[in-house]
């Protein structure tokens, strides 16, 4: 294949292909920088968060950064400092004691309770909250002096801008001990009877986008509240079904077990600093803080506005963001119609291609899409088992992201860029065979196919990520065969590139929070995501390779 003049792939139909790496390229920067900067750039004033405010108010509660493990004078002396700010602001704080019996011995905790007046005097339906200890050794900066600062800052904004109704902050004590402060409060405070939704505040890190990973069981209501109400949203209800199979839990795993709907929001970013001496306030992201408080006034100010007075109704819905810029969501009940309505209408565009494109030197359309389903399988399952050599490598070696975040960065950067390449490889590889772009396509869509409708089926909240490639490669492909009057090679590239666009949009920009989250501890996951990412550019390869040596 010539590299320059007319036949210069490039410049002419390899351009799709070129396009199509270029994208992810540049989701995958935008994903960097969405972990270090959330807010992409928007002034959190815009909603009355003040973070040079909360920032101050960070300092003034972690102090000289003791600890403030449960029952400890640190303990106490931090929640002295939170009381006084909160008596600063006018506000009458109600100290709730209370002593949990437990095997290892009795624990005594202290949940602070402050009622910000809305316009309309009465219950309090809605909380805000947040826990006031930290683990033994930590100055807990972060986890959670982050999230009691941005509460504070939703208290501020509630008093400069009264809500309706009347809100509460509870900022509980013995969180990192199992939970006991959200319990005491629920048996024991009289104000627990009124609640009807909470937004609670957390962290594991130090900084990256405050994430709305879980809500409540009513997803298509609390779904519509993140899409229209949150600027810079980050939610998916992925994170929820993966959340709640895990064994761990947050003052909002109370507050849902009793029936209190509403959103767990934390960070996710610069694991190495959580739980440790490092968690200190000049590690604790300004720009983390700054999306953290603008999500959570959001948040409040929608449910105080919108909760319904006879109850939020039931409803569940499939939902996610796209880079923190919009979200899409649909009915949970729709989500296997769409996969199989997607696999089908794309599975009918690369036949009418396929045969449409044939010529005596490619192969029969059926044949050629099966050796390109064993192709494209065969690089998912190869480019998961390097993912997994690399972490077992990297377990070895001792790293992790809380001791080599930027070693374990870069080989998944390589893990990707050498998905792509095999990708390409594929691709002339394929054109060698016979193989016409419109079978590429087709073959190499299977994974996803199969992916899609499994959890379609099998867990509907999860398919998020696999249902909208699926459904946008479809789209493209139909409008491209019903708008392009030219050849089928013409109407192909831009339905495979917007396929694979799709693909990158919905994966890359969450690529760092998965790292972040998981490093390579799960190493065959990084590479199942890196080859299922990379088998949508095979059409393309293909399609490139084939004009290329049509050219020579």
């Amino acid at each position: 294949m010539a590299l320059f003049g007319r036949s210069n792939f490039i410049s002419g139909v390899g351009r799709w292909l070129f396009c199509g790496v270029t994208v992810f390229l540049l989701s995958g920067t935008l994903g960097l920088a969405l972990q270090r900067w959330p807010t992409q750039g928007r002034d959190p004033a815009g909603v009355g968060f003040d973070e040079s405010r909360a920032t101050a108010d960070l300092r003034a509660f972690v102090g000289d950064g003791t600890p403030r493990v449960v029952g400890s004078a640190g303990a106490a002396q931090g929640r002295d400092r939170v009381v006084e700010v909160l008596s600063g602001l006018g506000l009458a704080v109600e100290r709730r004691s209370a002593r949990v019996e437990r095997r290892a011995g009795a624990v005594d905790l202290e949940n602070l309770v402050a009622r910000i007046p809305g316009r309309v005097h009465g219950p309090a339906r809605i909380a805000v909250v947040a826990h006031t200890d930290s683990v033994p050794g930590a100055p807990g900066a972060s986890d959670d002096g982050a999230g009691v600062a941005c509460a504070l800052g939703v208290a501020r904004s509630l008093l400069a801008d009264p809500p309706l109704h009347d809100t509460l902050l509870v900022l509980t004590d013995g969180e990192e001990r199992g939970l006991l402060g959200a319990q005491a409060f629920l048996a024991q405070d009289p104000a627990a009877a009124e609640l009807r939704a909470v937004v609670n505040l957390d962290a594991r890190g130090a900084s990256g986008p405050a994430f709305v990973f879980e809500t409540g069981p009513e997803t298509a209501w609390l779904s519509s509240i993140l899409a229209r109400r949150v600027p810079a949203v980050r939610a998916n209800s992925l994170m929820g079904v993966v959340y709640g199979a895990m064994p761990n839990g947050t003052d909002f795993t109370v507050f849902l077990r009793q029936g209190i709907s509403g959103f767990n929001v934390a960070f996710v970013g610069d694991v190495g600093a959580y739980h440790t001496p490092d968690d200190t306030v000049e590690r604790q992201s300004a720009a983390t803080r700054a999306h953290m408080g603008m999500t959570a006034i959001s948040l409040v100010r929608a449910l105080d506005e919108e909760l319904p007075e006879e109850g939020i109704p039931a409803g569940r819905a499939v939902f996610g963001d796209l880079a923190g810029v919009a979200m899409l969501r649909w009915p949970e009940e729709w989500t296997l119609t769409m996969a199989v309505g997607g696999v089908l209408a794309l599975g009918a565009c690369c036949a009418f291609g396929a045969f449409g494109a044939a010529r005596p030197s490619h192969r029969a359309p059926g044949r050629a899409a099966g050796i390109v389903v064993a192709a494209s399988v065969a690089v998912v399952a190869l480019l998961a088992c390097v993912g997994w050599g690399f972490g077992a490598a990297a377990r070895t070696a001792g790293m992790t992201m809380a001791t080599a975040p930027l070693r374990l960065q870069v080989l998944d950067a390589a893990l990707f860029a050498a998905a792509v390449v095999a990708a390409i490889g594929i691709g002339a590889w394929l054109a060698r065979c016979r193989v016409d772009p419109w079978s590429a396509m087709c073959g190499a869509w299977s994974p996803w196919a199969a992916v899609a409708v499994a959890a379609a089926w099998a867990v509907p909240a999860a398919s998020f990520a696999f249902v909208v490639p699926i459904v946008a490669v479809a789209v493209a492909a139909v409008g491209a065969s019903i708008a392009w009057r030219t050849g089928p090679a013409d109407r192909l590239r831009p339905a495979a590139f917007m396929g694979a666009a799709a693909a990158g949009l919905v994966l890359l920009p969450l690529e760092p929070a998965f790292l972040d989250a998981l490093g390579f501890q799960l190493g065959w996951l990084n590479g199942l995501r890196a080859g299922l990412l990379a088998v949508t550019l095979v059409p393309l390869a293909t399609d490139a390779a084939s004009a290329g040596s049509d050219t020579r």
